[in-house]
């Protein structure tokens, strides 16, 4: 059964997609994955720039579900940068 994305950064921070990686290299955290604090949620700025984003949703099958359902993360929000 696929689930909505909640934004928990789970995806972002243990795997950067292939758009990071052309873009940024290999690195263990994507620059653009960021917590928003107001939303309590990780948003994802290649997806919200509008020079990227058709081409960057296409590519990560937005809108069509976590990949990871059953993944804690889901169920504990939170801002993980010092983790």
């Amino acid at each position: 059964m696929t689930k909505p994305c909640v934004g928990c950064g789970w995806c972002c921070l243990t795997d950067p997609c292939m758009d990071s990686h052309r873009r940024y290299g290999y690195l263990r955290r994507c620059p653009d994955l960021r917590w928003d604090e107001a939303q309590g949620r990780y948003l994802c700025d290649l997806m919200l720039n509008p020079e990227t984003a058709a081409e960057v949703r296409e590519g990560q099958h937005e809108g069509q579900g976590c990949c990871a359902p059953l993944n804690a993360w889901r169920d504990d929000l939170r801002n993980r940068d010092n983790d």
